[in-house]
């Protein structure tokens, strides 16, 4: 029996996802959730605007897919907009839902306009706070959301200073499925490497993400330059805007012949994780949570990380000496440098970085507290048709 049968507690769920594919942090998350709550017995079904292949992931699980639909809402052309919404209002009336949970703030205006529209203005709506704030008026958008789910306390701390009302914000860390971040010792990265074709001789430092100049990809290719030549960075993401890219690949281009491997975005990326010894995570951008800093460590792999946004929360005192000033490139290349060989010089990091992940982020915890967030919103208001 899942939990949600068992607690006698099963809903029906609409969620969104701009995108059924694994483009960033949020897109990936969601899916997680989603199965998740599946399992547990509830009926979920995902509204999108772009299709992908994550529909097949989707669908095997039981899954209902909404759409495609747009979500755009700009206030200069609002009633077009808005207008745009009434075949999303349709299929949310069909599915009749307990409670709207929302992956994305900007989508508010959708939910409230479909909500209202499918004549279902008592079902509560539930937010979550992946990203800073995007618009203004936040206080004013968010009327009428039961509550908001911050991904850490650093954005529910923004969110309030923007507007919102601190009672109706609580933090639910984001977490890793653990099957899918295994742990890797010497024999995976052996594995992982010849599989990948990489090197079995040399330190590995792996970034993986959008190449993009606001994720620090530039700064790292940079700084690379500092490290010994045994050194090999891999680079696996996706490009993002040409101009942005550019600058990247300028600054990869520039480093020494045979110290560098890209890799294009990959939908499994613990390969890659077990192939590498230190991840770099460089973002220039108040994180609001750093997602990837924990499937890196859950591996059993240390994150080099920026001191910015919610990253500092996540790798927490014990890490903190892995923490770098974002955009300083001598700092980037010594604290690299000093642990390209940790399974030698501090072989139970790896572990340490492991353990911290399965006591703060364990992936069970994070959807009992999602679970019953959207649970007591359902229960909170009475369910009438108007």
């Amino acid at each position: 029996m899942t939990h949600g049968e068992a607690s006698g507690s099963s809903l029906r769920i609409l969620t969104d996802s701009q995108r059924l594919f694994p483009i960033g942090g949020i897109e990936v998350g969601t899916l997680h959730d989603v199965l998740a709550l599946r399992q547990r017995g509830h009926d979920v079904a995902v509204a999108y605007e772009q299709d992908g292949d994550d529909r097949a992931v989707y669908r095997e699980a039981g899954v209902d897919l909404l759409g495609p639909y747009s979500f755009a809402f700009e206030p200069r052309r609002a009633l077009t907009g808005v207008a745009s919404f009434l075949p999303a209002a349709r299929a949310v009336q069909r599915y009749r839902p307990d409670v709207l949970w929302l992956n994305r703030f900007e989508h508010i205006v959708w939910a409230q306009a479909v909500s209202r529209w499918a004549r279902l203005r008592s079902r509560p709506i539930v937010c979550h706070l992946h990203h800073v704030p995007n618009y203004d008026r936040v206080r004013l958008l968010g009327t009428g959301v039961e509550t908001f789910v911050a991904v850490s306390e650093h954005m529910r701390d923004v969110w309030v200073d923007r507007g919102l009302p601190s009672e109706k914000v609580v933090v639910v860390h984001n977490a890793v499925v653990p099957e899918r971040y295994p742990m890797g010792g010497d024999a995976e990265r052996t594995a992982a490497r010849a599989a990948l074709g990489l090197p079995q001789d040399r330190p590995i430092v792996l970034y993986y993400g959008l190449l993009s100049t606001h994720k620090g990809a530039d700064v790292l290719a940079r700084a690379f330059r500092r490290l010994p030549p045994e050194a090999l960075l891999v680079m696996v993401g996706a490009d993002v805007q040409p101009e942005d890219t550019g600058v990247v690949r300028a600054a990869l281009a520039e480093l020494p012949p045979g110290s560098v491997r890209t890799f294009g975005n990959q939908r499994d990326v613990v390969p890659f994780l077990h192939a590498a010894d230190v991840v770099a995570f460089p973002t220039q951008l108040p994180e609001a949570f750093g997602r990837v800093a924990v499937e890196a460590m859950a591996t059993g792999r240390p994150v080099v990380a920026s001191r910015i946004g919610a990253v500092p929360e996540v790798l927490g005192a014990e890490m903190s000496d892995l923490l770098v000033d974002a955009a300083d490139e001598a700092a980037w290349a010594q604290i690299l440098g000093s642990r390209l060989h940790w399974r030698t010089e501090d072989p139970d990091l790896g572990a340490r970085c492991a353990a911290l992940v399965d006591r703060r982020f364990r992936f069970s915890g994070h959807i009992d507290a999602l679970e019953r967030v959207l649970i007591d919103a359902a229960r909170s208001r009475p369910r009438v048709v108007a």
